[in-house]
């Protein structure tokens, strides 16, 4: 169990770090421009979706202003994309189950802090078997600014309870891991969406999956941080 002096939380970003879900991700945002005979590259999608909220891409995307309406009818569509191709092509993180389990069974407080809709985090936490085991869920429903901006992780940080200095982030985004440094927040990051070598610079450690790291390491991680 860990020392109430070496308090802590981890906090997960969801997509391409619980779920490696972004050729999900990409094949349901082409399907959907598709219907609008809008074509996306590979660097305007890592741009403009990965690590966004999904009103935040429709306006970076379409470049008018969109009625609430829209952007809620839209949003919709999307979320049942994505939802349809969790269920039928995507995997989980290796490692990710049993990683949650053993900080759970340290008493480490765990989170999630995602910019997707709450129905897609339900969906995931099913698949995964760990829908009992996060104290907080911070979804796309708590955010008014979508990362790079730091306001979903300092928001975590605050349900939790634990200071933004004392909370490691596992994240996969460039701009997930700008917002949890910019929040104070250690990183590790997780190479679903970038190569290790674009991850090393922003992050005090890269991992490829959960499958060798179990609550003892990062506990260790956070007392060398302590030092």
């Amino acid at each position: 169990m860990t020392s109430p002096s070496l308090r802590f939380a981890v906090i997960f970003d969801m997509d391409g770090v619980i779920i490696d879900s972004n050729p999900v991700i990409i094949k349901a945002w082409n399907t959907f421009f598709g219907r609008h005979d809008i074509i996306l590259t590979d660097d305007q999608l890592n741009r403009f979706v990965f690590g966004r909220t999904t009103k935040d891409t429709l306006r970076m995307v379409f470049e008018r202003p969109l009625d609430e309406s829209v952007i809620t009818e839209y949003g919709e569509e999307v979320s049942t994309l994505v939802a349809e191709l969790y269920e039928k092509e995507s995997r989980l993180v290796p490692g990710i189950t049993e990683f949650v389990t053993s900080l759970s069974e340290h008493k480490i407080p765990i989170a999630i802090a995602t910019s997707a809709p709450r129905k897609n985090v339900d969906l995931v936490l099913r698949l995964a078997g760990l829908a009992d085991h996060f104290q907080i869920i911070s979804d796309a429903a708590h955010v008014h600014l979508p990362k790079p901006d730091p306001e979903v992780y300092r928001m975590t940080a605050e349900r939790l309870g634990i200071s933004a200095t004392r909370c490691l982030v596992f994240e996969d985004s460039f701009s997930g891991i700008s917002a949890a440094k910019a929040a104070g927040m250690l990183v590790i990051g997780v190479s679903t969406t970038h190569s290790v070598s674009e991850l090393i610079s922003q992050t005090v450690e890269v991992i490829a999956d959960f499958t060798s790291i179990d609550a003892d390491y990062v506990t260790e991680l956070m007392r060398r941080s302590d030092r």
